[in-house]
This record gives C-alpha cells, structure tokens and sequence, in this order.
C-alpha cells in the first residue's frame, strides 16, 4: 500500500509506471493541466534538454510533473506511444517567481522516446511528418482532495499502487479527451526531429538539395479588446476576429500547407505587446501590469498554437514594448518606464537556452539551419538628439556596431539576415529632401551617422545578398540597394530591405503611406577607411494590409511571400519576389 500524507508536493511517484488498459476511477482526487504558454525547446547542453514555458497563474503550483510519451501526425493529430510508460514525478517550485512567470527548466535526454524512425525518400516534400517527443503536463489537487485533506487532519486516505495509477491514468483521460488545441502546446520534440534527419534522408536518396531555411517574420500585433473575441478560431482560422486574424493565419499556414511544414523559426520584429495600447489614457502604472501581463498574454494567445515543426522563436523589441517612438530625452533621460520594460523584454524572451548578454545587451546573433541571423537592437541604445547633434547622434552603440562588423566576418558564405524593428532602407522622403529632417524619423535614417555606419560596415565586409528584416511601419514591401564607392574602384554590394506589416494595426494614421519612403532615391555618404560611398535604392515594392511575411532560401536566391487576408500564403503560390543572394 502507498500512503499519499501532506506536503502532497513531496510525494515522488517516479517508480510508477502506466498500467494497462481498464476501466479508469471516475472519482479523482488529481487533474491534468497543460502549461499556459507553448513549451519552447533548445538544443541539449551535454544531457540535459532546455525547456521554457510558464504555469497558469490561477492553477498554483502543480504537485506533480507528468511526462506522457506521444506521436504528431501532423496537423492537430496526436497519438500515445503504446510501448513506452509515461512518467510522473514531483514538482520543485523554482527558488524565484510566481505562477504564471517564466519558467525555465530541462530534461534529461533520456527521458524523451527515440526520435520516430524515417524511411528514405525522394523529396523533402514527401517526408513524413511524424514527430516522437514528451506532452508535458502538470498535475494537480482536485478541490474535493484538498477538503479531504484538511478533514483527515493532513493525511491523506490510502491509495494503494493500483488505485494511484488509476488517478493518475483518469486525469489524462480526461484531459487527452478534450481537442489538441487545449494541451498539444505541452508538447516537445526529442532531440534529433525532425530537420537534421529529414535531410540527410533527402541527401542520401540522391536529392540535389536539401530544402533551404524556411522561416516567418511578423511585427507589431496591437492587443485584442473586449470587443475582439474570436471564439472557434484555434480549429478555424476563419473564425478570427479583425485583431486575431493574422495569427490564426499563420498558426493554418504553418500547420496545414507544405510550405508552413518546413517553417522552422519565426522571428518577431519588434512590438510584440503594446504597452501603450491606450496611448495613456488607461495604461496600467503598473510595471507588471504593462509588460508582465502583456508579454504573458501574447504567449497564451494563438502563438502558443505553433506547431511543433516551428523550433524556435525569436523576438526583437522596439517601441511599444515601452512607450510610442522611444527614445531618450535631454530632461528625464531614459524616462519612466525604459528600466523595467527592458528588463520585462529579457525575462520574457522566448529562447529556452543560453544567450549571451543581458538586459543592457539585447542584440545577439545565431546560426539556424545553414543560414545566419543578427538580432540587432535598434530602440534601447538610442542618443538623445537634438538640432546641434543629428548628424552625429547614435542609434546602437559602438560596441553593437563592431559586433554586427564580426558577425559579418564570421557569417562570409552563408544566407545572412538582420533583424531589427526599425526600417534601415528605404529612408523616408523628408529626410532624403532635407537631412535636419532626420530629427522627425523614428527609422535608421533618423540617426544617419549609424545608418551610414551599418552601410559602410556591409561594403567593408563585401556582404553581398544580406537582407534587412524590419517591422514598425504597419506596410509590408521590400527594395534591393546596390552600395558603392564613388570612384568605382569595387564592384558594387547588392543587399535587400524586407518590411512586414503589422499582425494587427487598427489605427490608419498609424500606417506608413507609400508615398512616405524614398524609392527609388541614391544617396552618398562617408564609409569606413576614407572611402565616399553611393547608395542606390530600388523602387518600393509595396504589399499594404495587415499580415505577416515568409522567405525561403532555395538555390542561389531568397523567395519572399506576403500573407493577406483572403490572399494567405498556400501550396504552389508564385512568390512575390526572388531576392538573389
């Protein structure tokens, strides 16, 4: 016989295994609950796999750590795996934080299933989409065990090994019986699914090329009100109201089209949250309020939907995550609120493993399925500006700056992409008509001295296809520019500018007009070692309404798409653009 006494959170029920099928006790003392945010993963650091996520804050602290083994099948199928026992055992709180914050924990390897097995295939098209991996799931106190506790004076009743079992077997009956979409963000990978094998499989078979990087970016998603409810749109996209449609479209794009399948990264160009939402009127003074809560709801929204083919998320900040247009003043300085919306950015970034820097240094750069990334922080390393100072005033700190200047030197011969929220290219027409003019932008070009920095280091390093991600303006378009010296001493730099719309921006005066952005323009300025270097813009490609964007690396180019309402991105779409590398 097991005896279950108080503190329940002490009870380890690590030797129990699964029992066999049978009829389950309805009567439960324990239910299962999934995490309140999408269990993000990283690679294993020596055994030991990093996972991120947080609990539901009115749940309290689960008791028990409940680990099923199950199967994706793709789309919103999932299957437990008949020959391997789930595992329970006891939940240690973290020394800091509460329910509902970040939390941040691993696995031992071992515990998670053996990758699914794969069989040779042709094409990465047609490989299969089978995932093994863990449902994480927390277990809990039914109220009527706590009342029965307290009756019995702390002690609970005897449960004996087969009556624990049935409790523990009844809560995920229960909860397994509900749809995925109320649990399947519990679940993660084992480590090696799906990409590394699914191309070595493509490769072995004879393919020519394993499927390139394919990747979201998306901005700017302005908070849902009471009036936006969106009930039935986590099984039908086309449920969505107005502020969730773009999300829903692209939780469909990434779980229900070929192209979605191969998505293995989003990235998020800044104004995750709005803390400002109100523009004053009834923004919370509250820290936790502003960011906590806002970063916390966004997770729980339709981005907690992702499917598990989606490996990671990557976030950059940018001005609504403090205050509108940030930057500092010459009176108050950073002002109120810049402290601990920097701080609320790092402990809700979405990366399970480690990153180097911290709070004062939120740009950092990694490698992702063959291609580069440089996630550069364009909003809190800003110089105050004024009319003696325009020219000269930074917009990321020398230290940003000479660290984009080595990641370009180590990155040489792969797809490379930076992220920023803030649009590098194309400048806006004010400033290419009167530079003082810079002062009114709240782009790269409104700091010139570090758009001609950020230029100069890209001609210095002959980066030739790098492309520029961005968000902020609420317009989706993209240019190519070809930098050079004004001698003509070098051949000329080729790089593109690629800007999402906003997920959701109601406010049409918030919308950058076309008509705004200089393109086509050329511009001239000083790059490094003394050299005058020219700038040539393209034409701007426009794509205006809310929506998010895909790119793919395929062959020597970067194939773009534009999602929109009533045109998302589906199966055998032309692209909107091919962006040669």
């Amino acid at each position: 016989m097991s005896t279950i006494t108080a503190p329940m959170v002490g009870t380890t029920l690590q030797a129990l295994t699964a029992p066999p099928a049978r009829e389950v006790e309805r009567t439960l003392l324990v239910c299962a609950d999934a995490p309140w945010h999408r269990v993000e993963h990283a690679a294993p650091e020596g055994d030991r796999v990093p996972l991120l996520s947080a609990l539901r804050p009115e749940r309290g602290w689960p008791h028990w750590l409940l680990r099923v083994p199950m199967r994706w099948c793709g789309d919103s199928r999932f299957e437990r795996l008949a020959d391997v026992d789930w595992q329970v055992e006891a939940f240690v709180p973290p020394a800091l934080g509460q329910p509902g914050e970040p939390w941040r924990f691993s696995l031992d390897v071992t515990r998670f299933p053996p990758p699914a097995p794969r069989a040779g295939h042709a094409a990465p098209e047609d490989l299969p989409l089978e995932m093994n991996g863990l449902l994480l799931l927390g277990l809990y106190l039914e109220p009527r065990a706590v009342a029965m506790e307290g009756e019995r004076q702390g002690v609970m009743h005897e449960l004996d090994r087969e009556e624990l079992r049935q409790q523990v077997d009844g809560a995920l009956e229960e909860l397994l019986a509900l749809p995925p979409h109320r649990w399947a963000h519990g679940f993660v990978p084992s480590p090696g699914e799906p990409d590394a094998q699914d191309r070595a499989a493509a490769q072995a078979d004879g393919a020519e090329e394993a499927e390139g990087v394919c990747f979201v970016v998306a901005a700017c998603q302005y908070p849902p009100g009471i009036l936006d409810v969106s009930p039935g749109c986590e099984l039908d996209p086309t449920q969505a109201g107005p502020a969730l449609a773009a999300m829903a479209r692209m939780h469909r794009f990434a779980r229900s089209t070929t192209l979605g399948r191969r998505c293995s990264l989003v990235l998020f160009a800044g104004d995750q949250i709005y803390a400002d939402a109100s523009g004053g009127l009834a923004d919370s003074r509250s820290g936790v309020e502003r960011y906590a809560r806002s970063y916390n709801e966004f997770k729980a929204g339709p981005a907690r939907l992702l499917p598990p083919t989606v490996a990671r998320v990557v976030h950059g900040i940018d001005d609504h995550e403090i205050i509108d247009n940030w930057e500092p003043g010459h009176r108050d300085g950073s002002g109120p609120w810049f402290q601990v919306a920097r701080q609320a950015a790092w402990d809700h970034r979405w990366e399970a493993g480690a990153r180097v820097g911290g709070p004062e240094t939120l740009w950092h750069d990694f490698d992702w399925r063959g291609a580069s990334f440089f996630i550069a922080d364009a909003r809190c390393e800003r110089e105050a500006r004024r009319v003696a100072n325009w020219s000269t005033a930074r917009m990321w700190s020398a230290v940003q700056r000479d660290a984009f200047a080595e990641w370009l030197g180590r990155s040489a011969g792969r797809p490379r992409f930076m992220l920023c929220g803030s649009l590098p290219l194309p400048r806006r027409r004010t400033t290419a008509e009167h530079p003082a003019s810079s002062l009114r932008s709240d782009a790269w070009d409104g700091y010139p001295h570090s758009l001609h920095e950020l230029l100069g280091e890209i001609w210095r390093a002959r980066a030739a296809g790098l492309t520029f991600l961005s968000g902020d303006e609420h317009r989706s378009g993209w240019v190519s520019a070809e930098i050079s010296a004004v001698d003509g001493e070098a051949a000329p730099v080729r790089i593109h500018s690629v800007h999402s719309s906003a997920l959701y921006a109601p406010w049409p005066f918030a919308i950058t007009a076309a008509e705004e952005l200089a393109a086509p323009e050329a511009f001239e300025f000083d790059g490094p070692d003394g050299r005058r270097l020219r700038c040539v813009v393209s034409a701007w490609d426009d794509h205006p309404g809310d929506g998010f964007a895909v790119l793919r690396v395929r062959g020597g180019a970067v194939e773009l798409w534009f999602d929109r309402a009533g045109a998302p991105v589906d199966d055998g779409e032309t692209p909107h653009a091919t962006l040669p590398r």
